[in-house]
């Protein structure tokens, strides 16, 4: 799926720039290919008009020479003698017979006839004269090529060198020859055994060259009002995309980097980086109580908090190093160190740094480390293989090993960590197909009288018998169901089989023993969780008043009026109220006093430490009273020692779970303890 939403990028990228990136590219190349054709279409039309203009003469030459022939009977020498009077002095006329020989020359010069009969003025393009056109002999004197050339760049230097020497006032400065030159051009006649050859001048002056730029400049400006709209179109896609681009790697709370560009930029710096011997560091930084601290000073208050924080980093990262906020207020850093320990000693100083950004305000921070070693990522194909996010989410795993830790800040995800977490990933993949499968076994662990230690009621503990694993303890699930929310189902599975077993025993004619049962705290924001328990248990045919709810004290710092509504209405229902673990946190005597409870549990922890044992003693001791007086009984678990069972029995405790008379047992096993006690 993340390959198929990086595919998608790329080709919106592609749309979005490139058809007109390549459309203006056309554009200009259409342009370019037409004012080439322009300019050379003009200068062949200018050329050709000049060469015509010289044959045009030849022809009326020709013509006159016939018709003093035919008309008049004058021989041809004759003839090209008298229109020789008529002619300008710089144009000359040669008389040659057929192998070219020269008969009469009238002129200072006679044509090369050994040259070529083409002629371009403009290279590279030839323009071809339908008549032989040669240079003067003595022109031979200069080594020239076999075509006779002069090119569009000189014409225009000439053109710019005649305008600067020129005065604005000369009007007559545009007919300044600027390529002046003489040919000869065979003329047409009808007298066999002669030929006839006229030499006139071709010449461009600075209006030709003048006009011929005018043109080329008008079509320059049409084509580029075009030109330039295009050019705007193009510029202002490649600044759209260059914000949408920035849209989509941007933090909308920090204004920084976000994540979808951390993971993409992390995988380019792995492979950049595949040849060198630096150890990277994939690291989680998270601030301690964030939600706090905006509860305490307000949200905005917040994002500008972050943002100091991404302006920080921004200044402390390297080249070949990148960041981007995460969530909240997590922060992903990919850092680049010589070792474990000098990650650590930046980290350090980093997050001692961090602690001062506001000064006015106390803040902490810690961080989790997941190392990429060069040892394992020396090639690059095996650094394209690194999951960035999942090596990101090992580094929370290893944060999270810290909480409750004091003193503790910057922890590095190990092979231990790695195996919690790959027993969390199984937990959550097996365990819907366990409760399908009735792989969680109900136990109970009974609970004696202390004086005459009989079985007077149990506590039903769950077990996990994998087909697998064998024996799984409830530690090493019960926080992963809490953490999922799975907890809630394990429960009603619990709340049913404590119902089906007491209609057994109602069934079977054994002893109805009290059994309890817990009622994790996620269920406590349910406003119909009386109804529900009481849906489970009336569906097994079970009676309320042998099934005891357990509460943790934790479930007391919730919404304790939707919690006083709910243990009320379970009241009515006739189900027993327990406090478990009363004492394990920081319990508050409020809870004694405002919630209808039947039943104080005492944690095992009341019972261990030989230094505080009478301390211990004289908190029991006031602890029983005080129940007795609101009219509870107590419950004391955890006790493994005779001596303890016999202090308990003094002041008058009720009940006692503990090691000491049983441990956690099968229900089948339970049953034959409670027929023996019988």
């Amino acid at each position: 799926m993340k390959n198929q939403k990086k595919q998608k990028r790329k080709r919106f990228y592609k749309k979005s720039i490139w058809p007109s990136i390549v459309l203006f590219v056309i554009f200009m190349a259409s342009c370019a290919g037409l004012v080439t054709t322009f300019v050379a279409s003009f200068q062949g039309y200018l050329v050709d008009s000049k060469i015509s203009d010289i044959q045009e003469d030849a022809r009326n030459l020709g013509r006159m020479i016939d018709f003093n022939r035919n008309e008049k009977g004058k021989t041809i020498f004759e003839t090209v003698s008298y229109v020789q009077a008529y002619l300008e002095e710089e144009k000359s006329i040669c008389i040659t017979n057929e192998r070219e020989q020269i008969l009469q020359q009238i002129g200072d010069t006679v044509p090369d006839f050994e040259r070529t009969e083409h002629i371009s003025i403009f290279a590279p393009f030839r323009v071809r004269t339908p008549y032989r056109m040669m240079p003067d002999l003595d022109l031979r004197k200069e080594k020239r090529d076999s075509i006779l050339k002069l090119s569009f760049q000189e014409i225009v230097r000439r053109s710019l060198e005649e305008l600067s020497d020129s005065s604005y006032e000369d009007d007559r400065w545009m007919e300044k020859p600027l390529y002046h030159e003489y040919y000869w051009v065979e003329v047409p006649i009808k007298n066999p055994g002669y030929r006839v050859y006229y030499r006139d001048a071709l010449t461009i002056v600075q209006k030709d060259v003048f006009f011929m730029n005018l043109a080329v400049l008008i079509e320059l400006v049409l084509l580029g009002v075009p030109t330039v709209l295009l050019f705007v179109n193009v510029w202002s896609s490649i600044a759209m995309q260059k914000r949408m681009v920035n849209l989509l790697y941007q933090d909308p709370v920090t204004g920084g980097r976000n994540w979808i560009y951390f993971l993409e930029h992390s995988k380019k710096i792995l492979c950049q980086f595949r040849n060198t011997n630096h150890t990277y560091a994939i690291v989680n930084l998270h601030m301690i109580r964030y939600q706090d601290y905006c509860a305490c000073y307000g949200s905005r208050e917040g994002e500008e908090l972050l943002q100091k924080i991404d302006g920080f980093l921004r200044i402390s990262i390297d080249r070949g190093e990148t960041f981007a906020r995460f969530a909240k207020a997590d922060f992903g850093l990919l850092l680049r160190s010589s070792s474990k320990e000098q990650c650590e000693k930046r980290l350090k100083k980093m997050l001692v740094e961090l602690t001062g950004i506001k000064k006015d305000k106390m803040m902490s921070f810690s961080a989790g480390i997941y190392l990429l070693h060069p040892a394992a990522n020396s090639k690059r194909e095996k650094r394209r293989q690194i999951n960035i996010d999942q090596v990101y989410h090992f580094a929370c795993a290893a944060r999270g090993t810290m909480r409750g830790k004091e003193g503790e800040y910057i922890k590095v995800f190990d092979q231990q960590i790695l195996q919690e977490q790959l027993w969390k990933n199984k937990v959550e993949e097996t365990m819907e197909a366990a409760l399908l499968n009735g792989e969680f076994k109900l136990y109970l662990q009974p609970k004696y009288h202390p004086v005459t230690e009989k079985i007077v009621g149990a506590e039903a503990l769950v077990r996990w018998i994998s087909p697998t694993d064998g024996m799984i303890p409830p530690g090493r699930f019960i926080p992963v169901f809490e953490e999922n929310g799975f907890i809630t189902r394990l429960d009603d599975y619990m709340i049913g089989a404590v119902a089906k077993l007491k209609s057994e025993w109602k069934l079977m004619g054994l002893k109805q023993i009290p059994v309890s049962v817990n009622v994790s705290r996620v269920n406590f924001v349910k406003e119909d969780l009386a109804e529900h328990i009481c849906h489970l248990v009336d569906s097994y045919g079970a009676d309320h008043a042998g099934i005891e709810l357990e509460l943790t004290e934790s479930a007391f710092f919730g919404n304790k009026e939707l919690l006083l509504q709910i243990l009320k209405e379970l009241k009515l229902y006739g189900f027993t109220i327990s406090m478990d673990d009363f004492g394990a946190g920081y319990s508050s005597l409020n809870s004694l006093k405002d919630l209808p409870i039947d039943v104080l549990k005492l944690d095992m922890d009341f019972f261990r430490g030989e230094d505080e044992k009478q301390r211990g003693e004289i908190v029991v001791k006031e602890t029983i009273r005080l129940a007795k007086a609101l009219h509870m009984k107590i419950v004391a678990e955890g006790i493994e020692k005779k001596e303890q069972v016999e202090f308990l029995a003094e002041q008058g405790c009720d009940m006692i779970q503990g090691y000491y008379f049983a441990k956690p047992m099968p229900v089948e096993e339970f049953n034959e303890r409670v027929k023996q006690d019988c």
